[in-house]
Order: structure tokens, then sequence, then C-alpha cells
């Protein structure tokens, strides 16, 4: 029986994928502002900063989503998902490559891709270790009281904030890494089986305190910079405490939003997409970081909003496209597997 899809958390889903687009076009594309780009154009800085501040919750809120439901590992879906990831950016490499806008891949570099190496396919890798490890993880929420749960969260997260985000030491990586993945798939497993006040607020209160969390990071980020003359980026780590926080909220008020549209299902099914698509080596640093860095450089600032929205926009749309052919490959593929074996499907 095909499940039906949650359309608000599907939403969810597409939103946290262009936030995905907006911090790669902002920090990443760009230097973080530094003491003088702030007294040059405080204006400047703070959008820069907006921009970073409100699209870091992306990470966390697109993990969270997996606790929430509950990661069930079946090979079939297992599969896929590596599927679509080699399908994308295996045909973007070839198809950049005859179009003349890439290099030929050395055998080392084919080695790298397929294992999925490259620095902008972090996700991936911590991804694919959160999916091996989710029955444990789930075993331990079911077999384990409340109280255990909320004093393991407890001792993780505050482990975390001194390892992970005061000291960033590379077991947490800032965030980057399968063990926080952990961390925020027990949190939100935790918040569905054992809902408490503080989950329960109304959704405007929730956005509101998304809204607030966010903008704190940002003065506090700024005033580090300008005052201190230390890059305040520290604060828009995944492993942020204020991060997290403004992450949790991000997700609760999608959760509490309830509606059904067939159009959001069909684009949330390959959103992953985006990702895949703009993060892969053939266009990641030549057509996405470096043309908006050179925007940034030679346009005026309302000529930048302008291209670099239509340019994310456009990205978002052509990544979507691009996946409804692998899902039509996909399915001529595995056709004959789950005719055979079809305890190997799971919706």
């Amino acid at each position: 029986m095909i499940k039906k899809r949650d359309s608000n958390i599907e939403l969810l889903r597409i939103v946290s994928m262009l936030l995905v687009l907006i911090t790669h076009a902002s920090y990443v594309s760009l230097d973080p502002p530094s003491k003088t780009d702030i007294e040059s154009s405080i204006g400047g800085a703070f959008i820069r900063g907006l921009c970073e501040s409100f699209s870091e919750v992306c990470v966390n809120s697109f993990v969270l989503i997996s606790g929430w439901f509950g990661i069930q590992t079946r090979f079939y879906r297992f599969a896929e998902f590596v599927f679509q990831i080699l399908f994308i950016c295996i045909t973007i490499y070839f198809i950049m490559y005859i179009l003349g806008l890439t290099n030929p891949m050395t055998s080392n570099e084919w080695i790298d891709l397929v294992m999925f190496k490259y620095g902008s396919y972090w996700f991936v890798r911590a991804y694919i270790i959160l999916y091996l490890f989710a029955p444990v993880l789930n075993a331990f929420v079911e077999k384990c009281d409340r109280f255990q749960v909320k004093s393991f969260l407890i001792s993780f997260y505050f482990v975390q904030t001194i390892y992970g985000f005061y000291n960033s030491c590379g077991w947490f990586s800032s965030g980057y890494s399968p063990l926080s993945f952990m961390g925020l798939y027990l949190l939100a497993r935790y918040m569905r089986q054992y809902p408490n006040r503080f989950m329960q607020f109304n959704k405007t209160v929730d956005i509101s305190l998304y809204i607030t969390i966010s903008l704190l990071t940002l003065f506090f980020s700024l005033a580090s910079t300008y005052f201190f003359d230390k890059s305040g980026t520290v604060l828009f780590l995944y492993s942020s405490p204020m991060v997290i926080l403004s992450s949790v909220y991000f997700f609760l008020f999608f959760t509490k939003l309830s509606f059904q549209s067939t159009i959001i299902n069909w684009i949330s099914v390959s959103s992953f997409a985006v990702y895949l698509v703009h993060c892969s080596p053939a266009i990641f640093h030549p057509y996405y970081v470096d043309v908006i860095k050179h925007w940034f450089e030679v346009c005026t600032g309302a000529e930048f909003f302008i291209y670099v929205s239509g340019f994310i926009i456009a990205v978002f749309i052509i990544s979507i496209l691009f996946d409804k052919i692998r899902i039509v490959v996909w399915r001529l593929m595995s056709a004959p597997f789950l005719n055979q074996k079809s305890l190997w499907y799971n919706n």
C-alpha cells in the first residue's frame, strides 16, 4: 500500500533545498563580511549575514525530517538512493564534458567521484552512515524510556557543544559528520515520541522563535567581527546550539501545517537532486560559486540580487526536471527485480 505523503513536510524538504542554494550563494561563494566590510557598508554586510543566518537551518532540518519519520532500512531504497547520486553526478559530468565545459577526469578522479569523496558531497557520506546506523538508533529509542533518551540527548549535546562547537574537533566536524547527524536523528525521534511543552507552541510562536534566534545569531556574529575582529562564522556552524535551536523551531513550524498538494509532493520527491546537481564537481566551483562571486564583484546590489535569485530558481527547476529522467530510468531498471523480490520495496 502506497503511503500518502504529508505535504507540509514535503514543503519543508523543498524549502530546505532552496536554503541550501542560498547558503552556498552567501558565505560559501562570498567571504563572510570582515570588519572593513561592516565599516564600509553595514547594510551590505547585514544582508549577506541575514541570508546566511536564515538559511543555515537547511541541513539540520533535512536530517530532522529523517528522524521524525524514522529511517526504515530497505535494500531497494538504499540502492535507489545510491543510484540517484551516481546517475546524477556521472551524467552531469558527461554532459559538461560533451559541451566542453569540464576537463577529462583521471582514473583517480573517477574513483573519488564514485566513492563520493569530493568535498561538496560530504552530506552524502554522512547520510549513508546515518542510514546504516538507523536500525540501531530506532531500537535505542524503542527500548529505552523517556528519561534515558532525554538524559542521553542532554549529555550528547553538552559534549558536542564543547568538542564539536567550542573546540570544533574532528569527531563532530562542526556538525558536518555522521555523529552530529545521529544526534539530530535521535532528537527528532525523541520529539516525535515524547512531545513536551516546548514543542507544543502554536506555529506562529515556532516561526517567531526561528526568526528571533536567527537574528540574534546574526547580531552576535557581526558584533564579534566588528568589536573583536574575530570571524563570527563559528556561530553559523551546524553544531552551533543557536543553529540547532533555530532548526528545531523551523522544523516544528512545518509539522504544524496541514494540507495536501500533489504538486508539492511531485516536486519534493526530487528535491535532493537540487543538492546533487549544483554540488556536482563539474559544476559547483566553476559554474556556481565562481559565477556568483563574479556577479558580486561586477554588479550593483540590485543587479546581484536579481541575477542570483533567477539563477537559484533556474538551478532548482532544472535539477527537479533532470531527476524526473532519473526516476524513469530507475523504474525501468528495477522493475524486473521488484516483480521477483517484492519484499525489497517499501514505500
